[in-house]
């Protein structure tokens, strides 16, 4: 089965510091805000597709359709997995969409620290806020998970922090590593807590004659089915990385061309022009794939 991750909006309250929207503003003093159509959503990942909401600029609660694209999508028999910093949105809301998702749905928290550092991350984070929806959702049957990204100044609080995640009924309590300090040292947490990859990224940047074994992580059995990606605009790439400002532009999925948006296709129609399915095949070996497929999916230490 298919699965997709899908960006429902561009919009976010938050200006997260190593986030692409924050970026974007900084480097053009401009917002490009935009959210999927519920229909073409609907119409394209049809009935039963496990489907993740995130995104690499927005946060899917934003979204003005939000409860509905998700009702639509469980009459859909879908199974859905949300990601959310969790500010902002009304009791009475959060009330409406713990009605929506059931048990096979999954909603994950992003709070990085306690009461007094998550927002220094997260910034614009409103505590009180993030604390009534988890008690609201609480009250419903999806799966509730805290995701914690480790930095210097909230690793003290780990074993804190997951204490109260108990207290506040979560089912799960989740780390995350990152390099989200690259560009500012002054995150960067002690060494347990580093995502190492980046130094093979660099390398694979770096030396061109690097190389080592890849895993596409779009692939299943030798066919794009995992996680294929659908930004706020409705364009479509193999993977949130490949619709990244970084590389949007740089691959035969580029938006200049207007062929890929949902609107307008089916899956299969994508899938099967000769050039998607030549890129496709090219992940297959670490020497021929892109650039992209080659940082985030060729094999850390081959």
């Amino acid at each position: 089965m298919v699965s997709f991750h899908v960006e429902p909006t561009s919009k976010c309250t938050l200006e997260c510091p190593l986030c692409s929207r924050t970026w974007f503003y900084e480097t053009f003093k401009k917002r490009l805000l935009h959210e999927i159509n519920v229909d073409h959503l609907v119409d394209f990942v049809g009935a039963g597709a496990p489907i993740g909401m995130c995104g690499n600029n927005g946060d899917p609660i934003y979204h003005s359709k939000f409860l509905e694209l998700c009702r639509r999508l469980k009459n859909n028999k879908c199974k859905l997995f949300i990601t959310t910093n969790g500010s902002a949105k009304t009791t009475k809301w959060w009330i409406e969409l713990s009605k929506i998702l059931d048990e096979k749905d999954t909603l994950i928290f992003s709070i990085d620290g306690l009461e007094d550092t998550n927002h220094l991350y997260r910034k614009n984070a409103k505590w009180k806020s993030i604390m009534d929806a988890v008690k609201c959702m609480n009250k419903g049957s999806c799966t509730l998970v805290w995701k914690f990204i480790v930095f210097k100044h909230n690793q003290h609080q780990i074993k804190d922090a997951e204490s109260l995640s108990k207290k506040l009924g979560f089912d799960h309590f989740r780390l995350e590593h990152s390099d989200r300090w690259l560009n500012n040292k002054d995150l960067m947490p002690d060494e347990k807590f580093v995502d190492t990859s980046y130094k093979q990224s660099q390398e694979i940047l770096d030396n061109p004659n690097f190389t080592t074994s890849i895993s596409a992580k779009c692939m299943v059995n030798g066919k794009p089915q995992k996680n294929l990606y659908i930004d706020a605009e409705g364009d479509f790439y193999p993977c949130c990385w490949m619709g990244s400002y970084h590389y949007k532009y740089k691959s035969v999925f580029s938006p200049k061309t207007k062929m890929f948006n949902i609107k307008d296709n089916t899956l299969t129609d994508i899938l099967e022009w000769s050039e998607v399915k030549e890129f496709f095949d090219s992940t297959k070996q670490f020497t021929s794939a892109h650039e992209c497929c080659k940082i985030k999916c060729g094999v850390k230490n081959g």
